[in-house]
C-alpha cells in the first residue's frame, strides 16, 4: 500500500501591528528523462517518469517512475538551504514495493545516515557518510546479528538477448534488409544507434547516433526496435533498464 503525503509550506509575514499568513501553492509537473538529465517529450522516448511537486526555492518532491514497467522507483525529497546547499532525502524502492535503501545527501553526495535493506525489508548495513566518503558502516545478517560489510557487495548483471550476444548479431544480420535506393547507389558502411533494454526486457528508444544515410538509418533502426525481449539487467538483484550501443554493418557482397 501506497503512502500519499500532503506537504504544505506557510510563509510568515511580519508587520508593525499585525502578522499575515500567506501559502505558496506548490507547482505540479510530470518530465520525462532518458537517462539523469536528458529530458525528452514523449513516453515513448523515456525510460524514466518524473512526478514533480515543487516551491520554488524552497523544495522538491520528485516521485520517479520506471515507464515501461510503471513501477516506483525513488522518491527523492530536496530542501534549499539559506546558505545555498541542497539537502535531500533518497528512498529507493524494490520492485516487490519494499524498500531498498534510505540516502541523505548533500548537493549530489551521501552525506549523513544512510540505511539499506533486503528484499525481504531487513535491514542490511547502517552507514555514516561525510560528504561522499564513508566514515563508518554496521552490516547485519538475515538474523539481525552483526557481521563484516565486507560480504555485501554491489552487483551487476548486464541484459542477455536469447540465445546470447552470437544470436543478437545473427538476428541483426537475417533481419537486416539492403534499401534498393542504396544499393544502387553502391553506399555502403556503418550505423551506430544506441537503445534501451528496459526493466521489463523489452528494448526501448532506439535513436541513431552516427546516420550513414536516411534510408539505411531507417532500416537499422526498425531492426533493432524489432528485437524481442531480452532477459533485464540487474542491480542488486533488482531488474534495472541498461542502455546499449550496437553498430550495424552495411556490405555490398
Amino acid at each position: 500500500m501506497r503512502a500519499i503525503f500532503i506537504i504544505s509550506y506557510v510563509l510568515l509575514i511580519m508587520g508593525t501591528a499585525t502578522r499575515t499568513i500567506a501559502q505558496e501553492a506548490p507547482i505540479k509537473s510530470t518530465i520525462y528523462r532518458m537517462f539523469k538529465d536528458s529530458v525528452v517529450t514523449a513516453s515513448s522516448d523515456a525510460v524514466y517518469r518524473i512526478q514533480r511537486t515543487q516551491v520554488a526555492e524552497k523544495s522538491q518532491l520528485d516521485s520517479v517512475f520506471y515507464v515501461a514497467s510503471n513501477r516506483l522507483h525513488m522518491v527523492k525529497m530536496t530542501t534549499w538551504q539559506p546558505n545555498g546547499d541542497t539537502l535531500a532525502v533518497v528512498e529507493g524502492r524494490r520492485s516487490n514495493g519494499q524498500i531498498e535503501y534510505v540516502s541523505h545527501r548533500l548537493g549530489n553526495k551521501r552525506h549523513g545516515e544512510y540505511r539499506a535493506y533486503d528484499i525481504q525489508g531487513r535491514l542490511q548495513k547502517i552507514a555514516q557518510f561525510d560528504k561522499g566518503k564513508e566514515r563508518k558502516a554496521t552490516c547485519f545478517s538475515k538474523t539481525g546479528a552483526t557481521v563484516s560489510c565486507k560480504q555485501y557487495k554491489y552487483t551487476e548483471k548486464l541484459p542477455e538477448f536469447p540465445g546470447g550476444q552470437q544470436e543478437l548479431m545473427s538476428y541483426i544480420g537475417r533481419t537486416l534488409r539492403y534499401p534498393d535506393a542504396a544499393l544502387k547507389q553502391n553506399l555502403q558502411g556503418v550505423v551506430k544507434l544506441a537503445f534501451v533494454v528496459a526493466e521489463t526486457g523489452e528494448v526501448r528508444c532506439v535513436q541513431v547516433t552516427q546516420p550513414l544515410w536516411p534510408e539505411l538509418d531507417a532500416e537499422a533502426r526498425r531492426v533493432l526496435t524489432s528485437l524481442p525481449r531480452f532477459t533485464p539487467g540487474q542491480q542488486n538483484g533488482e531488474p534495472v533498464p541498461v542502455y546499449f550501443t550496437v553498430p550495424v554493418t552495411f556490405a555490398i557482397q
